[in-house]
């Protein structure tokens, strides 16, 4: 009996330590996943306005190079990109478990904040290089309200950086 007792009085102080709280929840098919699925629909469609409805007039983009730009220069370029590539392709988001598709999540934290995060792949033909470019991308975005207010990526820029480079030598 007194071990029963030791062992109960136990058992109660290590759950009563435990202040786990749920830190976040997922989401696979919310409205902001599904904003995000338009976004690179869109994109696909080279549709700029949608993506000038759906980015916050605040946003701060971070380029995979780390670097901050506004939603000016954010939609700039985009379009840059419009004009670089055609037959721009997003994989489709499948939610895929096995890591071979594509996916995108949205995350509603316990501090308030909601991210929406997207791994995927890019394909497209340059215009100046005539070359045919694949690569793995994530980006994520966080919303205020339902507006992005930021949107960080996460790629090899590579591929834009020759694509801009055959580009710029052409108009010389």
């Amino acid at each position: 009996m007194k071990n029963f007792i030791i062992t109960l009085l136990c058992a109660t102080v290590l759950f009563s330590c435990n202040n786990k709280k749920d830190f976040g929840v997922v989401n696979l098919e919310d409205e902001k996943t599904k904003l995000v699925e338009d976004l690179f629909k869109a994109v696909e469609k080279e549709d700029i306005g949608f993506l000038k409805e759906l980015f916050s007039k605040d946003m701060v983009f971070v380029n995979p190079d780390g670097e901050e730009f506004n939603k000016d220069e954010f939609i700039a370029g985009v379009e840059e990109l419009f004009e670089m590539f055609e037959n721009v392709k997003i994989k489709e988001n499948n939610n895929s478990t096995d890591g071979s598709g594509s996916a995108i999540e949205t995350t509603h934290y316990s501090t308030g904040d909601t991210w929406t995060e997207i791994w995927s792949d890019f394909s497209a033909n340059g215009k100046y290089t005539g070359d045919e470019v694949s690569f793995p991308f994530y980006i994520a975005y966080k919303w205020e309200g339902n507006k992005i207010i930021r949107e960080m990526q996460y790629f090899n820029p590579k591929v834009f950086d020759n694509e801009r480079e055959a580009k710029n030598m052409q108009s010389k």
